[in-house]
């Protein structure tokens, strides 16, 4: 889904969208997440937008994640919320042309984010060379991958080494891709009409990445879509950390 008219580079404005928030139904996330109190919350944070995002990670339960979602729908419906909700998944590209969710599933989502980067899932392909660099081209190329699938709506805390759980400084995986590389991605990303995620999380914690992503995406119209990767209701309201994110990005 295209979520505006054409890329937005004002911060505040992004911040208005929350497009990354699990739910109870994600087994990482804390169980006051439920489809009423996350929709509250954000309401009274004044976004304008929203999308519910759990992890899926099973082969072969398309129904019942379908199922789940239908639930959060009519939960939503009994609110008449004040807000858009747009219902989704972060969805797994855990290889190179590798897609967990069925395409029919994929076409029956509102928002389709996704995960090109887990790779503390036990099924998720792994790097070879198991060195910064070798991490940093295995990533790089699923990235792409999910890129010219045109799948998706949004790559969620793109590139990030932060699953390279054997590496003591996790940045090393993208310090170890050039400007040049980073460059492809996003004009790859601009051409497909795929956003990468300004994930929080991610940025404060590889503020590096997040400037040169910033910078280099704005040069060649890359749409970027904000998210907090909310787990809990604290974590809804995207102002708590904006004065930080744009401190990082500016």
């Amino acid at each position: 889904m295209k979520i505006y008219p054409q890329p937005i580079y004002d911060l505040d404005e992004l911040a208005r969208y929350n497009l990354h928030i699990h739910t109870a139904f994600s087994a990482c996330a804390q169980p006051e997440m439920t489809a009423k109190a996350i929709v509250k919350t954000a309401e009274k944070a004044g976004l304008v937008q929203i999308a519910l995002t759990d992890h899926y990670d099973h082969f072969d339960r398309d129904k019942d994640y379908l199922a789940q979602m239908d639930a959060l729908k009519i939960a939503c419906a009994e609110m008449n919320p004040k807000i858009k909700v747009l219902f989704g998944f972060e969805l797994s590209c855990y290889g190179v042309g590798k897609f967990l969710e069925k395409d029919e599933t994929n076409q029956a989502l509102d928002y389709r984010l996704v995960s090109c980067n887990h790779y503390d899932r036990p099924w998720w392909d792994k790097p070879e060379d198991k060195s910064p660099r070798g991490c940093a081209v295995h990533t790089m190329r699923i990235v792409k991958s999910a890129l010219e699938s045109k799948r998706y709506d949004c790559v969620a805390h793109p590139l990030i080494g932060r699953f390279c759980r054997h590496l003591e400084d996790r940045t090393e995986v993208t310090k170890a891709m050039t400007d040049n590389e980073l460059g492809e991605i996003c004009e790859l990303a601009a051409k497909t009409e795929t956003a990468l995620e300004l994930n929080t999380g991610a940025v404060r914690g590889d503020p590096a990445l997040f400037r040169r992503l910033w910078n280099l995406g704005r040069e060649v119209g890359t749409t970027f879509h904000y998210g907090t990767d909310a787990h809990s209701l604290g974590y809804i309201d995207t102002g708590r950390n904006l004065p930080e994110i744009k401190k990082i990005l500016a």
